[in-house]
């Protein structure tokens, strides 16, 4: 098993190998440094493979996150190509942690 450490990071975009949701991976600013969680966040996607429509939020420790992103990275999931760090969303409050 991989050893986590403080320095270990996690951030960007996942696309389903269908195309029709997107995850973004990135980091609790409130998480503390030595216990960092990571928010997972599942979209809708569209078409071109921008994000439409936040489903859901899950905060997850870092090392869970890791293991997500490596096996949906498995099943065929892509990094994607642009990534959109200012992605709103009216209902994202709603799904805060």
């Amino acid at each position: 098993m991989r050893r986590v450490t403080e320095n270990t990071s996690l951030d960007g975009w996942l696309i389903s190998p269908e195309g029709n949701w997107c995850y973004r991976f990135h980091r609790d600013p409130k998480g503390w440094q030595r216990y960092p969680f990571i928010f997972v966040d599942k979209w809708e996607a569209m078409p071109d493979g921008s994000p439409s429509l936040m489903k859901k939020r899950s905060k997850l420790p870092l090392d869970e996150a890791l293991e997500l992103c490596g096996n949906m990275l498995l099943d065929g999931w892509k990094k994607l190509e642009t990534q959109f760090d200012d992605v709103s969303d009216p209902y994202l409050e709603k799904f805060a942690a």
